[in-house]
């Protein structure tokens, strides 16, 4: 992927092929400014790569598609919608019924431990559940493909740590297949099946870390000797 610019122009990732698994969960680290969110839009749709393809099931993504569930580093809610409200609006761009529209909005917050907060409004949350919301609302199409960008980078390090737990519980209830970037090495080793490592821009993949840790994990996990060493892997294979 590259992008033109008055003095020729911006290459951002090159030569850069991978695959993942049905029901996977691929976490992507590398530097900063190394092209991990470009990488992202290219897989929702949102771009097209200068050369190449990206392809879901064989087919090739050129558009976003309901197939595919995208969760911002910010939670993007209107603020003048209900917290039901805004998990049902691909619903309601879909045309779904209001009764349909309701009952899976009202199941997805319940999954993402929010029943009770339906009528509540964006500015009445806090910034976990802010992104619990807007989990719900990628998830309520029920995509084959869930991609999150640093979803959790604003919030402090316990609510990191709470909504990491949650995330892989909703994960295990729904098995969707996951690509998550994030700057946390031991959010990657801990959430992952496989760490890819970008190279600097124009990015590569520079190294994959498989995490043969059992699942499920707890925060536990973060003392133990084998997820250490893990993440020593993937930091080195950062630079």
């Amino acid at each position: 992927m590259a992008y033109p610019q008055s003095d020729g122009r911006l290459e951002v990732l090159a030569g850069l092929t991978f695959e993942v698994a049905d029901g996977e969960f691929v976490c992507v680290v590398g530097p900063s400014g190394c092209g991990k969110t470009t990488l992202l839009r290219l897989l929702a749709g949102l771009e097209r790569p200068t050369a190449g393809r990206v392809l879901l099931d064989g087919a090739e993504v050129d558009r976003p598609r309901r197939t595919v569930g995208f969760v911002f580093q910010e939670p993007t809610l209107m603020g003048w919608r209900t917290v039901e409200e805004n998990v049902s609006l691909p619903l309601e761009v879909a045309r779904v019924p209001k009764g349909e529209a309701r009952r899976r909005s009202r199941e997805l917050l319940d999954l993402v431990g929010l029943s009770g907060f339906e009528t509540a409004y964006p500015a009445e949350l806090s910034g976990g559940m802010a992104q619990r919301v807007a989990l719900a609302r990628a998830l309520v199409h029920d995509p084959r493909l869930l991609l999150l960008d640093e979803p959790f980078g604003a919030l402090d390090a316990l609510t990191r740590e709470r909504m990491a737990q949650e995330l892989l519980r909703i994960w295990r209830a729904r098995r969707k297949t996951v690509v998550m970037v994030t700057h946390s090495v031991s959010e990657a080793v801990f959430l992952a099946d496989r760490v890819l490592v970008l190279s600097p821009r124009p990015a590569s993949i520079a190294a994959e870390v498989r995490v043969d840790l059992p699942r499920p994990r707890t925060p536990a996990f973060f003392d133990d000797p084998a997820f250490g060493a893990l993440a020593r892997a993937v930091r080195a294979a950062i630079g």
